[in-house]
C-alpha cells in the first residue's frame, strides 16, 4: 500500500500490475491522477476507494466487467479511460450514479456485443453520448459483435430498431419513390413517343413537299420544252416560199 499526502499524479502505466487491493489508494490522501494503463489488469476490485482521484486510466489492461459497486466509492471522478480492454457486456448508466462528476468515458477499442433490442443498450447509448452531459464520441463505440454488424457503431447497428418508425417511414419514402419513378418513366416513354411520331410526320411533309416542288419543276420544265418546240414550228419557213418564181424562159 502506498501512502502519501502530497502525490496528486502516480504514473504506474507498463509495470505489470496483475492485481490491485480495493484499499490501494486509501493512503493516498491527495491523489487526483492515476495512470494504470498498460499492465496486466484482468478485474477491478468493488468500491475501491479514494475521495480524492478525479482522473482514472485504465486503458490497454485485460478487464472484463464492472458492476454497480466497482467505481461506487470514487465520489469525484471526472474522466476515466479504458479503451482496448476486453469488455462485451454492455454497460448500466447506473454503474456510475455515484460519479456525480463524470463527464469523460474513454470506451473504444473493446469488443462491445450489440443486442439492439436490449433496452439497456439504448439507455447508456443516451448516458454516454446525449448532450449536455455528452461523455463519449458515438463513432468510438464499435460493435465487435454479433457478426452482421462487427465494425459498425452502435448508432448504425441499431438505428432502425431504435427508431422503428424511420425504419416504416423510409419503407414508405422507398415506395413512393418506386412509383414516381415508374410514372416518370412511363411519361418518358410517351413523351419520346410522341416526339418519334411528330418527327415521323414531319419528315413525311417534308419528303411530300419536296416531290410536289420537284413535280412543280417538271412540269415547268415539259412546258417550257413544248413552248419551245411550237416557237420553232412557228419560225420555221414555209418550202413553198423557198421555190423561185417561173423565168420569163419558163
Amino acid at each position: 500500500h502506498l501512502k502519501s499526502t502530497s502525490v496528486t499524479i502516480l504514473d504506474l502505466s507498463s509495470c505489470e500490475i496483475s492485481i490491485i487491493g480495493k484499499d490501494s489508494l486509501e493512503g493516498l490522501q491527495s491523489l487526483i491522477d492515476l495512470d494504470l494503463s498498460r499492465n496486466l489488469l484482468s478485474h477491478i476490485p468493488d468500491s475501491i476507494s479514494s475521495n480524492t482521484l478525479k482522473y482514472l486510466n485504465l486503458n490497454y489492461n485485460r478487464i472484463s466487467h464492472i458492476n454497480n459497486f466497482t467505481f461506487f466509492m470514487l465520489p469525484r471522478l471526472i474522466g476515466m479511460g479504458v479503451i482496448g480492454n476486453r469488455f462485451t457486456t454492455i454497460w448500466r448508466r447506473s454503474y456510475f450514479e455515484s460519479n456525480l462528476y463524470l463527464d469523460r468515458l474513454d470506451l473504444s477499442d473493446n469488443m462491445w456485443r450489440c443486442d439492439c433490442t436490449d433496452d439497456n443498450m439504448f439507455d447508456f447509448y443516451e448516458f454516454v453520448t446525449l448532450e449536455p452531459n455528452k461523455k463519449e464520441e458515438s463513432y468510438n463505440l464499435i460493435c465487435n459483435s454479433p457478426i452482421n454488424v462487427i465494425g459498425q457503431t452502435w448508432l448504425e447497428a441499431c438505428y432502425f430498431t431504435w427508431n422503428p418508425t424511420e425504419k416504416a417511414s423510409n419503407v414508405d419514402g422507398l415506395l413512393w419513390f418506386i412509383v414516381v419513378m415508374i410514372v416518370g418513366l412511363s411519361l418518358c416513354i410517351v413523351l419520346v413517343n410522341g416526339i418519334r411520331r411528330s418527327m415521323k410526320r414531319r419528315l413525311a411533309t417534308i419528303q411530300a413537299e419536296r416531290e410536289r416542288q420537284v413535280e412543280e419543276t417538271r412540269d415547268r420544265l415539259r412546258q417550257l420544252r413544248i413552248r419551245a418546240e411550237q416557237e420553232a414550228l412557228c419560225n420555221t419557213p414555209d418550202p413553198r416560199d423557198l421555190i423561185a418564181p417561173p423565168s420569163y424562159d419558163e
